[in-house]
């Protein structure tokens, strides 16, 4: 037995006792109510069957090889992040390797030092993560409260980033997006 294997023995033994002891499961054949895969997509023949005859149509490698600044770069990548900026009519669009990448990247790199960023206390996970990493003066507001947003925008300074979500995975509620833009 390695040092560490009989504390966390121990302690999984009291999660089984508390009975909170949580196991993995597959689910098949349900509807979904607990992913976020709001639109079906994980589970679509259709989408299957397209991604499949795409990938029969085209020749790329289907692994990195390595980060894109290094030798991980690939034309289909840069189609890909075309096609986005045209779609948002941006002058640039930039793909990540998931959701987590992209929040923790972003609110890492882009706010800068004298910017704040105000965030709904109930955003993801990797926002918190982003913010925490970006060294730059944060403060949170209530969920969805306008009146503490509107609040926290009167004790700010430099260039101001809001931080919420569109749909909140957790509840599944919404943020007043039109309203916080007029704020």
């Amino acid at each position: 037995m390695f040092p560490a294997e009989k504390p966390l023995q121990q302690k999984l033994n009291e999660r089984k006792e508390q009975n909170v002891l949580r196991e993995l499961i597959t689910v098949s054949g349900l509807v979904d109510f607990c992913s976020n895969d709001y639109l079906g997509f994980a589970r679509s023949p259709e989408l299957k069957r397209r991604i499949e005859d795409f990938l029969q149509k085209n020749d790329f490698p289907i692994g990195s090889t390595g980060s894109r600044l290094i030798s991980g770069n690939t034309e289909f990548a840069e189609q890909l992040e075309k096609e986005i900026a045209e779609f948002h009519q941006a002058e640039a669009g930039l793909i990540f390797n998931s959701g987590y990448d992209a929040n923790v990247g972003i609110f890492s790199s882009v706010p800068q030092k004298g910017d704040t960023i105000i965030y709904d206390e109930l955003v993801h996970a990797s926002i918190h993560d982003g913010i925490r990493l970006s060294k730059v003066q944060s403060f949170p507001f209530r969920h969805n409260d306008l009146n503490h947003l509107e609040e926290r925008l009167k004790i700010t300074s430099g260039v101001i980033y809001i931080a919420v979500e569109s749909v909140y995975s957790m509840d599944g509620d919404f943020s007043p997006l039109i309203e916080i833009a007029e704020l």
